[in-house]
């Protein structure tokens, strides 16, 4: 399908914030060529917050800009602006996605991996169940390809995958004397406190040695600004090229969260003969930074001739994707497309189904028709009512000062919110209806409420992402503090070393992500001309769902809902064609 032009037009783009500082330099150095240049910039700029990371320039437009020879360069130059057939991009954002395509191509050197016949025994053992060909399939192409991306919706057994993976490795892969020195990240704190807890409970399920046992029983999880070391404001860090991490396989969960300069500076810094594995879901919603990285690299797999030689060895009963010489990116993507946890056909699982394939009609059969979706239209001040019924448990065990039990009641329940406005105007009205419930004031800190970190702060120890509770102190029940899990215990923060936090009754979706909910409540936009808000798209209404194990509560118009089914706002990003034509060329 070919990229749509957007229509230009130098009077509809606002004055984007950061357009007279780059004025201020461009006016300078070619004062002519910017005046021709200055509303594109505009426009890229705009396109920029949308994720976006070039425009398409309409063709009665490209003669005029290839004259501006100092600011407009071509792919081979390095100049302010780069000009790719239609695609105008900033310089900054060409090289960024072009570094990036040579990091991952690097990793991507054809399998010289050797395995033998018992390797296919354990393959076989592990994965014995008639739906686990695919985990299976994914096991394999990661004991022999060095990087390999492993996409897949809810309940398909990323994780399972990935804990066999690593038992698979240090089994029959590793040869040093010593253990390799393994890395579980994901890019916040919850999404890597899941991933590691998930992963410990399935070593648990497979026979394995002691040695390797304890090694994967040791592992934590951590996000990947932690294991760089980035430091505000610039986000460096220590680790380079020259000066790599000391982390032999890594494994980066919700990969779908990593925007292009996050992932730039974690791929600069790995070893070259690393081992890199990238879990995700590419129907997720984007970062919210620049590009759609795991959507560009999630292709249908095809195989090389040598390795499709390689894989019949350890998978002989055992179909296996096409083949041909000039694979590239994927043959290293393994896709899991069943679900153990929904039907594709029932439920959670329809609407999943439906929001994937953008069919609205689909959708809104399937939340008029399965007890495990629902429709509410209701105003925020009856949904607070409704709220305080819903989190009875919660509210009697802070009553009782029963941490574990609040604890325990943590993902019970969640309102997700399209729009950060509409989140932060339910936090206050839900405080508001506490108040009057209890006779107390709420606008400040009180026993019960939930809060979410939005800052690393690594010297307290606390992540963008995390969620913790205000509660009493044991020794002094006026005072508050925050408490967080800590493995099988609970840390107690004092609220004035708190990084940045909001409450956390209601929150994004964006911030929702990396967790699982037993029902999830999905706020759509509260505006009135908001039917057709382009925010609210499938990626969004996918994400939102699939953080449901149980139920899932759509509070919104049909209008609403099918609007946000048909929207599929696609990001515009040149990774993909950068790694094809590296991966493809000859060497």
């Amino acid at each position: 399908m070919s990229d749509p032009v957007v229509e230009f037009s130098e009077s509809t783009h606002p004055h984007h914030p950061a357009l007279a500082a780059i004025a201020k330099v461009l006016s300078t150095v070619a004062p002519a060529e910017w005046e021709i240049v200055q509303p594109w910039a505009e426009a890229l700029l705009s396109a920029l917050n949308r994720g976006d990371s070039y425009i398409i320039v309409p063709r009665d437009h490209l003669a005029e800009l290839r004259c501006c020879g100092t600011l407009v360069g071509n792919i081979y130059s390095y100049s302010p602006f780069i000009l790719n057939q239609q695609q105008l991009f900033f310089g900054r954002m060409w090289q960024l996605e072009q570094d990036v395509a040579t990091c991952i191509s690097k990793l991507c050197a054809p399998s010289t991996q050797s395995l033998d016949k018992s390797v296919a025994e354990d393959l076989q053992k592990w994965f014995p169940d008639q739906h686990a060909s695919e985990q299976r399939f994914a096991a394999a192409l990661a004991l022999l390809q060095p990087f390999v991306l492993i996409n897949g919706g809810p309940g398909t057994g990323k994780t399972t995958t990935v804990a066999k993976i690593l038992a698979l490795l240090l089994k029959h892969v590793w040869q040093a004397p010593y253990p390799p020195q393994i890395a579980l990240i994901a890019p916040t704190g919850k999404a890597a406190t899941h991933m590691a807890s998930a992963l410990h409970h399935a070593i648990q399920q497979l026979d394995l040695s002691a040695d390797i046992l304890k090694s994967l029983s040791q592992l934590s999880g951590q996000t990947v600004h932690r294991l760089l070391q980035l430091r505000p404001p610039l986000l460096t860090g220590p680790f380079n090229p020259t000066n790599p991490l000391p982390v032999d396989i890594l494994v980066v969960d919700e990969s779908s969260m990593l925007d292009l300069s996050l992932f730039r500076a974690l791929l600069r810094s790995l070893k070259p003969n690393i081992r890199l594995i990238l879990l995700g879901d590419a129907n997720q919603l984007p970062a919210v930074g620049l590009g759609n990285v795991l959507a560009d690299l999630s292709v249908s797999t095809i195989l090389t001739p040598a390795l499709s030689q390689q894989l019949q060895q350890i998978l002989p009963q055992q179909s296996l994707p096409p083949y041909q010489p000039d694979a590239g990116i994927a043959a290293h993507v393994a896709t899991l497309t069943h679900s153990y946890r929904f039907d594709p056909k029932k439920g959670i699982g329809a609407l999943a189904s439906a929001c994937i394939s953008g069919d609205d009609n689909a959708a809104v059969q399937a939340i008029e028709s399965f007890q495990q979706l629902e429709r509410r239209q209701v105003s925020l001040a009856e949904l607070c009512e409704i709220w305080y019924q819903l989190q009875h448990s919660w509210w009697k065990a802070v009553r009782e000062h029963d941490v574990e039990t609040i604890f325990s009641h943590l993902t019970d329940i969640i309102l997700l919110a399209v729009r950060k406005a509409d989140a932060n105007t339910f936090n206050q009205l839900y405080r508001q209806y506490l108040a009057r419930q209890w006779q107390v004031d709420t606008e400040n800190g009180f026993a019960g409420l939930p809060i979410l970190i939005t800052q690393n702060d690594y010297d307290i120890g606390l992540y963008n992402g995390d969620i913790g509770v205000m509660l009493p102190d044991p020794d002094d029940a006026q005072h508050l503090l925050a408490y967080f899990a800590h493995g099988h215990t609970f840390r107690k923060i004092a609220l004035s070393r708190l990084p940045q936090h909001e409450p956390a009754f209601a929150i994004t979706v964006h911030k929702s992500q990396g967790s699982e909910y037993d029902q999830v409540w999905l706020l759509a936009p509260q505006s009135e001309a908001s039917s057709d808000d382009p925010l609210f798209n499938r990626a969004l209404m996918y994400t939102a769902l699939t953080r449901a194990r149980q139920h899932f509560t759509f509070c919104g118009s049909i209008t609403q809902l099918t609007q946000a089914i048909k929207n599929s706002d696609h990001r515009r990003s040149g990774l993909r064609t950068a790694l094809n034509q590296l991966m493809q060329s000859p060497s």
